[in-house]
């Protein structure tokens, strides 16, 4: 019965030990809340902190609301004012003439006027044979002349001869 009884006074000794410890354990975590529970803010200054962000949150909602109010109505001005200048400009696009028809204008402005220039071209053309023809015409009659310096001997001479006759 000794040895039963030492067994088990052991085996309490043991258990009471381990009892403490995790006694000690507890009262450790517990301190440990505590001190983290001091650190929080208590229900009623949770509850006015979020009452103080949901009513800026809530003022800076109606603001953006606004701004977004204010961009709508400039940008629906915007887009009044971009539809008529589009319709003026299809009014506009209208009075024009279409790109093919630019192009039958201009092919026939510049045929005509190639026409033009071809007959101008040839009246040039027969102006310059008839003038070519009256130059050699006149070659040939300037040819039949004496030059100015034979003139201009032929000139001396006959004065010469006539102012020897009257010297005599």
């Amino acid at each position: 019965m000794e040895k039963w009884m030492g067994d088990s006074a052991d085996k309490h000794s043991k258990e009471l030990r381990a009892l403490k410890a995790a006694h000690d354990a507890h009262a450790s975590d517990l301190l440990g809340l505590r001190r983290s529970h001091e650190l929080h803010a208590s229900v009623p200054e949770r509850l006015d902190y979020l009452e103080e962000l949901l009513g800026d949150s809530a003022d800076k909602h109606a603001r953006e609301v606004q701004q977004l109010k204010d961009a709508h109505a400039r940008f629906a001005a915007s887009h009044t004012q971009h539809a008529k200048d589009v319709q003026e400009l299809k009014a506009g696009h209208e009075a024009h003439a279409t790109m093919g028809e630019r192009v039958t204008f201009l092919e026939k402005a510049v045929g005509d006027s190639a026409d033009k220039h071809l007959q101008e071209l040839q009246l040039i053309k027969d102006a310059h044979a008839k003038h070519a023809k009256e130059v050699v015409t006149l070659k040939a009659a300037h040819s039949a002349h004496a030059n100015v310096g034979e003139r201009l001997n032929y000139l001396e001479k006959l004065l010469g001869d006539s102012a020897d006759k009257h010297n005599d």
